[in-house]
């Protein structure tokens, strides 16, 4: 195991790179002028591994997630997933977003099963396996509920299943615990982990939640405030499956210690 203390540099850039962003900037214009949201961050992330993308508030964290999707282009630079350019939405992509996004006018089995409807084709043939998904999350009995009839927590287990149904290669996550209670987003963690164990995928947390990042990410960006850079890359080197067992570990203490005082030498905490 190494030190929790241990990094890696910024800038490393690897052949074997299933995602690679290269100098990708974004500047946004504005009625006072541009705005730099993002400024040339490299970073190179291996197939099936997860990594946190940790950050304050405003950082550009998301940002950076929206262009690996596909869903902004970068004002400079570029992005490859599997050595071939980012122009648009990939269809090997699942996003979960901060807020749902589900359509109350649709029972929870259709909510799942709506990016198959979206592309054209028939949902019956997903059914079993979004209701064995449901099941798994603690939503077996809500199949037929509409989603105003769901808690925060439920809901966000539902988004979740509709981006996992697609069995996608890549999951991007945008702060999607980060409106719920603390038990309920520690349970939606612990959730995601035992979903992941079925088959590794490459995985891109957005949080501003140093514990998040260390219990989920193999690996946890470090980002600058804006304009956002990466300033360091610290590997989490703790055993998996991780379990609540996990966060009472002298290692998990240790990553927390050296992340906020990461922040600390960045001028985002202070005290």
């Amino acid at each position: 195991m190494s030190a929790p203390g241990a990094s890696e540099p910024m800038l490393a850039e690897s052949s074997s790179a299933f995602i690679d962003l290269r100098r990708a900037s974004k500047t946004y214009a504005a009625r006072t002028g541009e705005v730099v949201a993002v400024d040339e961050v490299t970073l190179s992330i291996r197939q099936g591994e997860t990594i946190a993308l940790l950050g304050p508030s405003g950082c550009g964290k998301s940002t950076v997630l929206m262009m690996v999707a596909g869903l902004i282009q970068p004002t400079t630079g570029s992005l490859w997933i599997a050595n071939q350019k980012v122009s648009g939405p990939d269809p090997r992509l699942g996003v979960v977003f901060q807020k749902d996004l589900l359509l109350d006018w649709k029972n929870v089995l259709a909510n799942v099963l709506l990016p198959f409807e979206l592309r054209g084709e028939d949902p019956a043939p997903r059914r079993s396996a979004a209701l064995a998904l449901l099941e798994r999350v603690g939503l077996g009995g809500f199949a037929d509920k509409r989603p105003y009839e769901l808690s925060g927590g439920m809901r966000q287990r539902v988004a979740i299943c509709r981006a996992w149904i697609q069995n996608p290669d890549i999951l991007l996550l945008d702060e999607p615990f980060a409106a719920l209670d603390a038990f309920t987003r520690e349970q939606m963690q612990l959730d995601v982990a035992r979903l992941s164990l079925d088959r590794p995928r490459t995985t891109i947390l957005v949080t501003h939640e140093i514990s998040e990042a260390v219990f989920m990410a193999d690996r946890v960006a470090i980002m600058t405030s804006r304009p956002s850079q990466i300033r360091e890359i610290v590997t989490i080197d703790l055993p998996r499956p991780r379990n609540m067992k996990t966060r009472e570990s002298p290692a998990f203490g240790a990553y927390i210690v050296r992340i906020h005082a990461a922040f600390a030498d960045l001028g985002v905490l202070h005290g």
